[in-house]
């Protein structure tokens, strides 16, 4: 039990100097965070914009109320957010395979996964979590949950699912690269699939729906707390997602570190 708080508390001071670094460096560059902000914020519309347009013409979506495909973008943009905010090494990833540079990552004194996917914080991107919980406790309060007493249990619990689901994932994508190498695969299968999670599950057929929670999981980044905090899902099938998502991001760390120890660095 010690050596596990020691653990814990070693890796959250690495992510504490992660931030420091990342805010120093961002603080060198304001047109480009200024300019990163205004991008996203963009996107931000765009998506919000695409929804409120087609539900205007119809009353629902898939069985989705305009209120409740609000809340399910607060998701998706909390999602997008947390990617941003400490996970954009990870677009560096089959590049600096390819090239031999994890080579550090053999010696530094952390976990080679944590290192390596949340060394670049994101100042810019703490600004766009903000914009993005912004927008899903306002859409949470035009659908009258915020006054719910259980709200308030159910929240914490969606984010926890989206911070864990968006980094099981983008482990999940970078491992392909270990055995494909030359593939540029994270990318093809980040782009692949992010686009389903920027959609209710229900206008899938079944049978992808099943894939996309079961096999590849993205539907437990953003339907999924969606769908919980909504009550849309029981507290049973929650957990029930929550249990297996928990399991398959233990496989997919274990299946990193599998790949990574085929890693052959530069001076090899």
């Amino acid at each position: 039990m010690s050596a596990a708080r020691g653990s814990l508390r070693r890796h959250l001071a690495l992510a504490r100097q992660f931030a420091r670094i990342g805010v120093i460096r961002k603080s060198q560059f304001r047109v480009e965070f200024l300019c990163q902000v205004l991008m996203d914020c963009v996107w931000y519309a765009t998506h919000i914009a695409l929804f409120e347009i087609l539900l205007g013409h119809s009353r629902t979506l898939a069985g989705w109320t305009l209120g409740e495909v609000r809340v399910f973008l607060g998701f998706v943009f909390v999602a997008d957010a947390f990617q941003m905010l400490w996970l954009g090494q990870a677009w560096h990833f089959g590049r600096e395979l390819k090239d031999g540079r994890l080579d550090a990552l053999r010696v530094r004194p952390g976990w080679p996964v944590f290192l390596y996917f949340f060394q670049r914080f994101s100042l810019e991107a703490a600004v766009n979590m903000a914009v993005a919980l912004s927008y899903l406790g306002w859409a949470a309060w035009r659908v009258g949950i915020l006054g719910e007493p259980s709200a308030w249990l159910l929240l914490p619990w969606a984010l926890s699912l989206v911070a864990w689901t968006r980094t099981v994932l983008t482990v999940l994508y970078s491992t392909a690269e270990f055995y494909l190498l030359h593939s540029d695969a994270a990318h093809f299968l980040n782009e692949a699939f992010t686009a389903a999670a920027d959609r209710p599950l229900d206008v899938f057929t079944r049978r992808l729906r099943a894939f996309l929670l079961s096999v590849v999981p993205v539907g437990v980044l953003t339907w999924v707390p969606a769908s919980l905090l909504l009550g849309r899902l029981g507290p049973l099938e929650g957990l029930g997602h929550s249990a297996w998502i928990a399991a398959f991001g233990l496989g997919v760390f274990r299946l990193w570190r599998a790949g990574f120890r085929r890693y052959e660095s530069a001076l090899s």
